[in-house]
């Protein structure tokens, strides 16, 4: 395990214990010892270079995706079982999402119901599991519009394990809420709705999703693609965009990084591409808007704040990326978001 380093994982680990700390980083089975995630270490690779010649005096980090504006390129990703790790679970992330105007993403597999989530911020995004029926699927969609949510993320490579002790850190999160008596938002029964380990969904599936998030008027955002020629079928099928994602490395070290993906996505596709996976603060979000992503989306990191001090730690460490965003770009000489590429970038590489 590689010595924290973010502000608030000593404290979080010393709160949630070894075992569960472990499942949040989210190490699979076969990573070799205490390896740095690959993930943050293909963001790390890349250097911002300043133009501070431009004369700009004003930066505009705000973003547009399908006529929603957000405050920065940053969101918060989904996690599963929430209230494990705060007693109000995912609600003081919402309540800091909404103050700050960013994207919040939740996962099928929290514990907080659905409209109390709504109530507390409507802009939040639905991530659901690509797997076994589709009417369970269209059913959390219906529930998703009632509550407000204002998209739907269709997780195709789902962070299934069929065999024991392959969970992340060697933690079973559906064990875990199965003892405590709590279901999810996604589940009848109490632990994580149980579901097939492995694809079988095809396109056809995916047309339907997308036809009834359509009557909804919710887009539908991919989570997990990473090859070229996935991305470049999306949008003939109804998708609205694509999330590059290997579901942070939780099921092998060996997938690909979306990092390295971007540029091969970005040319079989016009969808807007996010980034999930390895983003630790304000300037990795500025190197994957570079490589062509227009938000990413970070965990890690936030469920930590949340563990150690609650809503008011979450709203401290992201608005610091939004000040962190806003002073680095105003470096680089560039008036908003969208003048930012990769031009901006040069790659070390060790």
């Amino acid at each position: 395990m590689p010595t924290p380093e973010l502000p608030f994982e000593l404290t979080a680990r010393e709160r949630l214990g070894d075992a569960l700390f472990r499942y949040m980083q989210g190490q699979p089975a076969d990573a070799r010892g205490n390896e740095t995630d690959a993930n943050q270490q293909a963001l790390r690779r890349y250097r911002l270079l300043p133009r501070v010649l431009q004369g700009n005096d004003t930066i505009d980090t705000q973003i547009s995706l399908h006529e929603q504006r957000w405050a920065a390129p940053i969101g918060v990703g989904a996690f599963a079982g929430d209230r494990i790790f705060h007693q109000e679970g995912v609600l003081p992330i919402a309540r800091a999402c909404k103050r700050l105007q960013l994207p919040l993403v939740i996962s099928e597999e929290t514990v907080t119901p659905l409209e109390q989530i709504g109530a507390e911020y409507h802009r939040c995004w639905l991530q659901l599991r690509a797997a076994g029926d589709v009417g369970r699927i269209k059913a959390l969609v219906d529930q998703a519009a009632q509550a407000g949510f204002q998209n739907i993320v269709l997780t195709v490579l789902a962070p299934v394990h069929p065999v024991a002790g392959l969970q992340p850190g060697g933690f079973s999160i559906g064990d875990a809420l199965k003892q405590r008596g709590w279901h999810t938002i996604g589940g009848t029964q109490p632990g994580v709705e149980p579901l097939p380990a492995f694809p079988v969904w095809r396109w056809q599936e995916i047309d339907e999703v997308a036809a009834h998030c359509a009557n909804h008027h919710l887009p539908l955002w991919l989570k997990g693609v990473l090859h070229h020629d996935d991305a470049a079928q999306a949008a003939q099928h109804g998708v609205s965009g694509l999330i590059a994602s290997n579901i942070g490395l939780r099921q092998s070290a060996r997938w690909a990084t979306p990092v390295d993906q971007l540029p091969d996505l970005q040319a079989v596709t016009r969808l807007p591409l996010l980034l999930d996976g390895g983003v630790r603060c304000g300037s990795d979000a500025l190197v994957a808007r570079c490589l062509g992503a227009s938000l990413s989306l970070s965990v890690r990191p936030i469920i930590s704040a949340l563990v150690a001090g609650g809503e008011s730690a979450v709203f401290e460490l992201l608005s610091g990326w939004i000040n962190e965003i806003t002073a680095i770009s105003h470096w680089c000489g560039v008036s908003d978001m969208a003048a930012l590429n990769g031009s901006f970038l040069t790659e070390v590489r060790s």
